[in-house]
This record gives C-alpha cells, sequence and structure tokens, in this order.
C-alpha cells in the first residue's frame, strides 16, 4: 500500500456550487474526459469560451488542471448522478 493519501475532494466539491450553469455543463464533460474542441461543438460556442470556462473551473474549485477538475467531476457524478450527467448536459 502506498502512503500517498488519496484525495477525497470534499473542499472542491463544496465549490461546485459556484460555477455557472454554463460552467457546469463544461465541467460534466470535463468529468466525461471530452476535449475542448468537442465540449465547444456540443455547447455550441466557440473553443476560446470553453478554455475561459476552464480556466474559470479550475479557479473556483481551486484546483491546478483540467485532470484535477475531471477528477471532481467524476466524484460530484458520483455523488450526485442526476445532478450532473450528459443527459443534463445535452441541452
Amino acid at each position: 500500500m502506498s502512503d500517498t493519501p488519496v484525495p477525497s475532494w470534499s473542499r472542491e466539491l463544496e465549490r461546485v456550487s459556484l460555477l455557472s450553469a454554463r460552467e457546469a455543463q463544461t465541467f460534466a464533460l470535463l468529468g466525461a474526459g471530452w476535449s475542448n474542441r468537442r465540449i465547444a461543438l456540443r455547447l455550441q460556442v466557440t473553443e476560446r469560451t470553453v478554455k475561459a470556462h476552464v480556466a474559470s473551473i479550475l479557479a473556483k474549485l481551486q484546483v491546478e488542471s483540467r485532470l484535477q477538475a475531471g477528477l471532481v467531476a467524476l466524484s460530484y457524478r458520483h455523488l450526485y448522478q442526476s445532478t450532473v450527467s450528459e443527459r443534463n448536459v445535452a441541452g
């Protein structure tokens, strides 16, 4: 076993409520492993807009990378299955 603690993401999960509706959609798709290009196509925005949403998500969740944001999104989806799901993002 490793001595490295596994992050629970509890602090970051508390900050998900700070995300705007569009950031929350982007956040859900990050958790599904989508690229900026694919997110842009899905949400019908530019890749530049997606990059801005990702930057805002990182700042609001206080994480260092899109990978960490994606892991928080996976944890969030696991805890609140019907709240953040690809079905809700289809809009």
